[in-house]
């Protein structure tokens, strides 16, 4: 198989099947006949810009991104990242506690990232309120902020 047909391949697993591990597409390309290796594989999600995006199960799942949602997880992430200080949480609201002058950028990020489980943001200058959409655990949500604050 060459490359143009492996990426065709790799990019119609990932709209059909939920992977999170690169482990995982070099065993699909074995079950169709097709001998890869995992450092093929990391160069083609890198060359197709393939990106990890949390879900609900504790881990991260590859997409291929809208044409503006990449960046603005990429700068969720970094933002996170740079000026987290602690969260907590109770009954469907997290306050996430960020150094002075970036809880409005964090939670604009948030908002335009659009995850699924969150309903709205509230935030000041060093802190956002993420209030939750009915009925998701907490616990959820603050495994993906745990993801996205991962190195």
């Amino acid at each position: 198989m060459n490359k143009k047909d492996r990426q065709k391949a790799l990019l119609l697993l990932i709209k059909e099947h939920p992977v999170g591990r690169q482990e995982d597409i070099v065993a699909h390309f074995e079950k169709i006949g097709e001998k890869v290796t995992q450092a093929t594989i990391s160069r083609d999600i890198n060359e197709l810009g393939l990106i990890k995006v949390p879900n609900s199960h504790d881990g991260f799942l590859y997409h291929l991104p809208k044409s503006d949602d990449r960046p603005y997880l990429q700068r969720l992430r970094r933002a996170l990242q740079q000026s987290f200080l602690n969260l907590r949480a109770q009954r469907g609201m997290i306050m996430i506690k960020v150094q002075p002058g970036n809880g409005q950028l964090v939670a604009n990020l948030i908002e335009q990232v659009q995850l699924p489980e969150i309903f709205a943001t509230i935030s000041d200058d060093g802190s956002v309120l993420v209030l939750l959409k009915d009925g998701i655990p907490t616990a959820k949500v603050i495994n993906i902020i745990q993801k996205l604050l991962e190195k």
